[in-house]
């Protein structure tokens, strides 16, 4: 590994017990924030498309030598550049709020997830990206996952900042049966929609639907946050079939169990893989792939395993925080490189906005860093602290951890990233003072901690049953839906319950 900041561990300590390293990142915000719009060296402002994968391991798509047949996405990485100390959260909904406002999830109320049958959502005085281009005059539109808040009106896409939607709502649902539970959640433009089919596909066409019916003659940005490869382990069978031979030709010794949710795994990215490579050939066909920005990466750490880091999903140690992230757009991102700056999910907010021109001048002072001359110039990231997760029993971000410089508190352990990525070897006996220094800049952002909404049942907040999410929706849902979510194959909890009988 490229080293990020090439100082010795009493240098870094040194730095750590000064002001200075706290406050970097508020002053480079906050003089962010000031700045009128501008672009980077551009000649015009490009599309913008984001293309985030759910829960994917850092070891399986082939741009980092997996196993997983992916070569749309090896496209990408080949033609633009890749971010190998991109961090996200540890979970979904805090990285999804962190990108589209700028901020840490303990300020815009999504350190805690929006649960299934839940009417939280993510705070309403937040401005999104959606917003900022939407201003600016870009057609804005989400397809796919949205999951900051799945119930009333005011947290939904299109009263933040989206002109078109398309996907569920909350965090998961059967790719065939749209369905969480027996609680449907699949909608076009705030109504209940009915479609058979695989809602990766199902996802990829109505992106070709959007592109191919756009005009021209205004620039858009479409956020395409795939449901894949999230469980339930849902694929096509022929995806299946072909990962089942893959795995039993190995020499490795699988059990038999992991076999059939490995095949499933690869298949479903191999499935999204394929669904990227039509919404590519639409930019193709409608002339504009060339002049759009494209920006693809993953929510949080795969499950368990993500060689070769440290944890998963729900961790705060590099394998459920450390994503894959890419940079795509010919003349203007430098194709097949690396670069090893530190980044965060927060910092793609102020970077695209001002490559597509729109303003960052709003009222909540930005986490979020412009990294655009990190990626196309090789300079030094601006970025020297991540803040992972603030102490807190409430938070869903994991266990506290914050990143400064080469070195990164987990919990009650130290790690130098820069020289033990896989974090082996905790060093926080051997250096107290730079533990200390870490764990006092967390407790001073608890003080900066903004209060969420209440998680509340949606059940027990209406009379009439839930049988859709999205509170309008529900209210008057559509003649076929009670019928099609009575007919719908037993849940895994509705079986175990029948068991325990």
């Amino acid at each position: 590994m490229n080293k990020l900041f090439p100082i010795s561990v009493a240098a870094a300590a040194a730095l750590l017990l000064t002001p200075i390293a706290a406050s970097a990142a508020n002053r480079s915000s906050e003089a962010l924030a000031k700045g009128e719009p501008q672009l980077g060296g551009a000649s015009r402002s490009p599309n913008i498309v984001v293309i985030l994968v759910d829960d994917m391991n850092w070891h399986h798509p082939g741009f980092n030598g997996g196993p997983a047949s992916t070569p749309n996405l090896d496209r990408l990485a080949n033609e633009g550049t890749r971010l190998t100390q991109f961090y996200v959260h540890s979970v979904c909904s805090p990285t999804r709020a962190a990108f589209l406002t700028g901020r840490y999830p303990f300020r815009n109320g999504m350190e805690e997830r929006s649960h299934g049958n839940d009417v939280a959502g993510m705070l309403t005085d937040e401005r999104t990206l959606a917003e900022a281009l939407h201003e600016t005059g870009y057609f804005t539109a989400i397809i796919g996952k949205w999951h900051l808040g799945n119930w009333h009106n005011r947290h939904l896409p299109r009263q933040r900042g989206f002109d078109h939607q398309y996907g569920l709502y909350g965090a998961l649902i059967g790719y065939y049966g749209k369905a969480r539970e027996r609680y449907y959640d699949w909608h076009r433009n705030g109504q209940t929609i009915r479609e058979e089919g695989y809602s990766t596909d199902l996802i990829a066409r109505e992106f070709v639907n959007v592109i191919e019916s756009h005009d021209s003659k205004k620039p858009f940005f479409v956020y395409a946050p795939f449901n894949a490869v999230h469980g339930p382990n849902e694929a096509p069978l022929e995806l299946i079939e072909k990962y089942r031979g893959i795995i039993e030709k190995q020499p490795e010794k699988i059990a038999p169990s992991q076999k059939e949710f490995l095949a499933t795994k690869y298949a479903m990215l191999d499935s999204m893989d394929q669904a990227i490579g039509r919404m590519l050939e639409a930019l193709t066909d409608k002339g504009v792939l060339d002049d759009t920005l494209i920006v693809f990466f993953n929510d949080n750490g795969g499950r368990k395993d993500n060689q070769p880091y440290r944890g998963g999903k729900g961790d705060t140690y590099e394998g459920g925080v450390r994503v894959p992230c890419i940079f795509r757009w010919p003349g203007k991102v430098p194709a097949n490189k690396s670069v090893d700056g530190m980044a965060h999910v927060v910092d793609l907010y102020p970077t695209l906005i001002r490559q597509a021109r729109a303003s960052l001048k709003q009222k909540l002072p930005l986490d979020g860093m412009d990294i655009w001359d990190t990626i196309t110039k090789d300079r030094k990231s601006p970025r020297s602290e991540v803040v992972h997760a603030l102490p807190g029993e409430h938070a869903d971000t994991g266990v506290m951890s914050i990143r400064q410089g080469a070195f990164k508190l987990v919990g009650k352990e130290l790690f130098n990233i820069e020289q033990d990525p896989a974090e082996t070897q905790d060093i926080a006996a051997a250096h107290p003072e730079i533990y200390q220094s870490l764990h006092k800049r967390l407790l001073e952002l608890v003080d900066q901690r903004r209060e969420p909404e209440i998680h509340t049942n949606i059940s027990k907040t209406i009379k009439e049953p839930l049988l859709v999410f999205g509170e309008e929706e529900n209210a008057n849902p559509p003649s076929w839906l009670a019928p099609y979510l009575k007919a719908l194959p037993p849940t895994k909890k509705e079986l175990q319950r029948a068991n325990r009988k």
